[in-house]
């Protein structure tokens, strides 16, 4: 089970942490001013975001809502319909867009759960195409889109200056393995690059503790992703003595099941090939024994 945490990170942010952040376990977050609230990501299930929403908004709320979801994977976007109910808008990458509209994503081939409630996509979903500053009343949220494939094609990250924060949606794991199933490895290293050039004091991780920008989680990620491209040049990789190896090397780390996954698609980049998804996901699998329960 995860533990909720409710961290300030400034006068008008809060992370909202579902800690340790493993397998649809993720943060999400809110930015207030006078008159309106930013909300970066939903749940899983309909019960954990209509928590969020209580505690972003009370039982009374005083302030419109928006929300902006990081990306299309089901544990930050399943939630978004419950906005939609509460009169809120829905934000999305113009190409995260159309993924969340396929959905609800819940993948039962890989995980056993059964409970997730209403979790249909709304009808409209409003596309960033590009940075996008949101005036909440008193102070101001920039919403802006990654340049690159990186953790997804269609990543957005949430900066608010006022108090040097950034809501990093999944393109920084800290503590728990990442997962470039859908991404790119290379592309997720560019990508970190260009987040550190925000300068945050504080970053809000999509799954894992909050970050300062003194924390090593970046270069540890950083770290990583470098190991997963050198790791996969050959053209026939041993991949689960390299498995074992990130197991070792990232021994405190969450969910390592994702390894098998990762340097699967490192290789197919290394390669120029397009990844085998399905062959993914059956090392992944592999790697865990069996279909991974999930507790929400």
């Amino acid at each position: 089970m995860s533990a909720t945490a409710i961290t300030r990170t400034g006068t008008h942010s809060t992370a909202y942490l579902q800690l340790p952040g493993g397998w649809f376990h993720n943060n999400a977050g809110w930015i207030t001013g006078e008159r309106h609230t930013l909300l970066v990501d939903t749940c899983a299930t309909e019960g954990r975001s209509r928590a969020l929403l209580e505690a972003a908004l009370g039982p009374e709320p005083k302030t419109s809502l928006t929300a902006v979801l990081t990306h299309a994977h089901g544990d930050h976007s399943h939630g978004a319909r419950q906005v939609v109910e509460q009169d809120g808008a829905v934000y999305a990458a113009d190409s995260a867009v159309e993924e969340i509209h396929a959905g609800p994503h819940t993948y039962p081939e890989l995980f056993e759960y059964a409970d997730w409630g209403s979790i249909d996509p709304p009808e409209h979903i409003t596309p960033v195409t590009g940075r996008t500053t949101v005036d909440l009343g008193g102070t101001r949220a920039e919403i802006h889109p990654v340049p690159t494939r990186a953790h997804t094609d269609g990543d957005l990250v949430i900066h608010h200056p006022d108090d040097g924060v950034v809501f990093t949606g999944d393109l920084l794991f800290h503590g728990v393995t990442p997962l470039a199933l859908h991404g790119s490895v290379a592309g997720w290293l560019e990508a970190l690059d260009w987040l550190e050039s925000f300068r945050a004091e504080t970053l809000v991780p999509g799954h894992g503790p909050v970050v300062s920008h003194a924390d090593s989680a970046l270069a540890q990620q950083r770290e990583y992703l470098r190991w997963l491209l050198d790791s996969t040049t050959e053209a026939l990789p041993d991949f689960a003595a390299l498995e074992e190896r990130a197991r070792r090397g990232w021994p405190e780390w969450h969910d390592a099941e994702r390894h098998s996954v990762n340097l699967r698609v490192a290789h197919a980049e290394n390669r120029d090939h397009t990844p085998d998804i399905a062959d993914a996901i059956a090392a992944m699998l592999g790697a865990a024994g069996n279909r991974i329960p999930l507790e929400l």
